[in-house]
């Protein structure tokens, strides 16, 4: 078995072995040797366009196929997006569309071949959902434009729809819990899983509608449907499911099974939660240690030490999520498919369950470490938010040595020390390093300096919203720099906007920023943004001196 055939994606046609064209047909082929396509340019797997220009993806190939069996000549013209080409192939500046979703709407404008492309849509979720009747009243997000937000947004009134311009950020919002769950086709789903794994996401239900894809030709061709028609259904079943297990299928899975195989997923399970187990134990011993020891120590002794505790315990928290969220991802896609693999054993298929128990039981302590080290609510100690930085630094050290980016620190050796959620501000400057390593790329000058400062102007004070700082005061102030091309004037009115982002497609959320400057309000400081003297992002921190929260 060469690989395990994720999605039935192929017309149910019987295959010929000649493709027979009667005379007029063929008449009509050799006074159009050359038709002219237009295609999605983000429509992965389906169809896309490369960085390099290449046209690629399952209705590639089908075209192709096609291509060869007529002899003649597909043209691509360029199109800048889905839009563009729906209004060329409405204009009749191009012939055809290779994989079109057909509609009421569109039939008004075009033919449409037997689809030759046949995906189940699948709901996704972060959350426990154990049906999609249990979304009432939440937040579901789409692809805006396709097939699932036409179906959802005209079907299910019950739900607040939130449309995303592609799969993977659609994804990534559910995996963050922005919204509540996802709708899109298991295809598209797979295809972003195996480049972005999401350990905490998973299928909550098959749809009982598909997404059907077949060619669309402009209205007045009609013998070039009827050609296309023709040419797919003369496929053989070996061509076509050439294609399908190119684009939708796992690695080798003979291997699945073999008894071997079940042990040692039981045995990595049951020692990954032996492990975990054994985190929360020592977890709890630290915090048992923690307030025998401050019972006997002085308020500002007992500080310090919680403030080490927890920063042990948000690493350790981390630390575990990081290496075990991957290895998770992986062996939930592999029992998912499993399970539908060997429907019809028994043995197999309770091994399968036992599995997904498996995993679901280490999301949840996954999750609950995650939840204990990220709080809604700030976790106050005295702290010297130099040491903050420097840790910081630590963590993004490995990927600014990768692009070459030399980090420069003019750090206070004396600051007074503050009552601050060290954590959340770690997250704050982890952010605000990658943002600037992203915007630089390579060979850039990454600088940070923290010192005491003197409010001087009023332009500094521009977005302390809540009137916590005055003129004149004395505060402690953290700058970070970058040598990048710096923030356009237009963007630095919605920087801090949600979702805003200026980063290209598919490379960010929009949330770094207003989460960053949400955990400086929260205490009671100021995050701002202007650009330097001599190029670059300058990102400012105001911060008030001896504050309790």
């Amino acid at each position: 078995m060469s690989g395990l055939v994720l999605l039935a994606c192929l017309c149910s046609s019987p295959a010929h072995a000649n493709l027979l064209l009667n005379s007029d047909e063929q008449a009509w082929l050799k006074a159009h040797p050359v038709i002219r396509f237009a295609v999605d340019p983000d429509f992965v797997p389906f169809e896309w366009i490369t960085a390099n220009g290449e046209y690629r993806g399952m209705a590639a190939d089908y075209l192709a196929l096609v291509e060869k069996k007529l002899n003649i000549r597909f043209q691509r013209v360029h199109t800048e997006s889905w839009l563009d080409a729906m209004a060329m192939i409405r204009q009749h500046r191009v012939d055809m569309l290779p994989a079109l979703v057909r509609s009421p709407e569109r039939e008004k404008y075009l033919l449409f071949t037997p689809p030759h492309i046949l995906v189940p849509g699948v709901l996704i979720s972060a959350k426990d959902y154990d049906n999609i009747e249990q979304l009432q009243g939440k937040k579901v997000v789409v692809v805006g434009g396709y097939v699932w937000d036409d179906l959802i947004g005209h079907h299910r009134t019950d739900v607040h729809l939130i449309r995303v311009e592609n799969t993977r950020d659609g994804m990534e919002l559910t995996a963050l819990g922005a919204v509540d769950a996802m709708v899109s086709d298991l295809a598209s789903i797979v295809h972003t899983l195996r480049e972005d794994a999401y350990s905490n996401l998973h299928i909550v239900s098959y749809l009982p509608h598909r997404l059907e894809l077949g060619f669309a030709v402009r209205g007045d061709w009609v013998m070039l449907r009827e050609i296309l028609a023709k040419t797919l259904a003369s496929l053989t079943e070996q061509e076509k499911k050439t294609i399908t297990e190119k684009w939708l299928t796992l690695e080798q899975t003979d291997f699945w099974h073999k008894p071997a195989f079940w042990y040692s997923i039981l045995s990595g399970m049951a020692v990954l939660l032996v492990s975990l187990g054994l985190v929360l134990i020592w977890n709890r011993i630290l915090k048992h240690q923690v307030v025998l020891r401050t019972r006997a120590l002085e308020n500002a002794q007992m500080q310090l030490i919680h403030a080490e505790k927890m920063e042990s315990i948000g690493r350790l928290a981390a630390g575990v999520a990081h290496e075990v969220k991957n290895p998770l991802a992986i062996i939930q896609m592999a029992s998912d498919f499993l399970a539908r693999e060997v429907a019809g054993n028994k043995e197999a298929h309770e091994v399968v369950r036992d599995i997904d128990d498996a995993v679901d039981r280490a999301n949840i302590v996954i999750r609950g470490l995650l939840d204990f080290s990220r709080g809604e609510k700030l976790d106050l100690r005295l702290a010297d938010i130099s040491e903050v930085i420097e840790r910081a630094l630590q963590l993004v050290a490995y990927d600014l040595r990768q692009h070459n980016i030399e980090v420069v620190t003019r750090l206070a050796k004396v600051l007074p020390a503050m009552q601050i959620d060290s954590g959340k501000l770690q997250q704050v400057f982890v952010n605000l390093f990658m943002n600037a390593a992203q915007a630089m790329k390579t060979d850039g000058r990454l600088q940070i300096s923290s010192r005491l400062y003197t409010v001087a102007t009023e332009l500094e004070l521009r977005r302390d919203r809540e009137h916590h700082f005055r003129l004149g005061e004395e505060v402690i102030l953290v700058e970070v720099a970058d040598t990048g091309p710096g923030i356009h004037e237009s963007d630095q009115k919605k920087i801090f906007d949600p979702f805003f982002t200026s980063k290209p497609l598919g490379e960010g959320t929009g949330l770094g920023l207003p989460v960053s400057q949400n955990i400086i309000s929260l205490h009671h400081g100021i995050l701002d943004v202007r650009n330097g003297v001599n190029g670059g992002a300058v990102f400012t921190m105001l911060f008030k001196i001896n504050k309790e929260l």
